[in-house]
């Protein structure tokens, strides 16, 4: 995977997390939107952030991502370099599910639907998946427009638990068209 990495795209640059990003990784845990949406991903301190990271940065070298273990670039604007959010892909349910976050700042400019884009195209290739899933809370109304315009379908809605409460859920999936089914 690392040889087509860091990912380019119309104004987004998709690369491997490094220790150093831990500052701006602490700062963007702590706003509303990752309090409301992804809670498990407020961090109480910059060690908690770093301890994260270490993780994540561990992942890169393994043989299990996605399937077993999460697979997760940060995003970076392609003008600046500035880390702006993260991309990735995950276990869930049997399954590779897409995750995101972008910074406040930089929401409703189109940078979470072109990372979610180029990841899920990636991911699908890379990994030769038949799917990737996006689960997303209902009244999550921009992260569901995320997906739709980076090319997932929904699949269902249903009541279910979601980081620690139960909540209504769309499921979303975008298919790999060469896969052999």
């Amino acid at each position: 995977m690392n040889n087509t990495l860091p990912l380019e795209t119309r104004s987004l640059i998709l690369r491997q997390f490094s220790p150093s990003d831990t500052p701006k990784v602490f700062a963007m845990s702590l706003e509303s939107g990752m309090r409301q949406w992804i809670p498990d991903q407020v961090y109480d301190s910059e060690e908690t952030a770093s301890e994260v990271l270490d993780y994540l940065i561990g992942q890169y070298s393994s043989p299990d991502v996605p399937a077993q273990a999460p697979y997760v670039l940060g995003v970076c604007l392609k003008d600046s370099g500035e880390l702006i959010g993260h991309v990735g892909l995950s276990p869930a349910e049997g399954q590779i599910e897409i995750g995101y976050a972008t910074e406040l700042k930089y929401q409703g400019k189109g940078y979470a639907t072109e990372a979610v884009a180029a990841m899920s195209d990636l991911g699908l290739a890379a990994f030769n998946l038949p799917s990737i899933l996006g689960i997303v809370a209902s009244e999550n109304a921009g992260s569901c427009k995320v997906l739709e315009r980076a090319g997932f379908e929904l699949a269902g809605e249903s009541l279910r638990p979601m980081h620690g409460e139960t909540r209504l859920v769309k499921t979303y999936q975008k298919l790999n068209k060469t896969v052999v089914r």
